[in-house]
């Protein structure tokens, strides 16, 4: 069977006007934050992390002279003051034992 033209053109139309309707639905999951534990900005605190810190979305680890380093990242978070928010979390420290918190971040995306 073949379409006459005008048949071809209301097809074609009918096609463009129900194609939005046959969309997929996605429903994104909603993530539940992490409760970061409150943690003082002060040279004279020290914290041993790997005792209490829940685990990053991606953690990086380095070195700057002396002083080792570590950045902490959660994609959602609670801290302080900040809720549902990407956090970094960077600290300090020169025994790799005891580390000091010297910046805190949250982004907005």
């Amino acid at each position: 069977m073949r379409l006459s033209r005008m048949g071809q053109k209301l097809f074609l139309i009918l096609g463009v006007a129900l194609a939005p309707a046959c969309q997929s639905v996605v429903k994104l999951e909603t993530r539940i934050p992490v409760q970061v534990p409150y943690i003082r900005n002060s040279a004279n605190e020290c914290y041993y992390l790997d005792e209490f810190m829940p685990v990053p979305d991606a953690l990086v680890s380095g070195e700057s002279g002396a002083m080792k380093l570590r950045y902490y990242t959660y994609n959602v978070a609670n801290y302080k003051d900040w809720d549902n928010r990407e956090i970094i979390l960077s600290f300090y420290s020169r025994d790799d034992k005891c580390w000091s918190l010297f910046e805190e971040f949250y982004l907005l995306r």
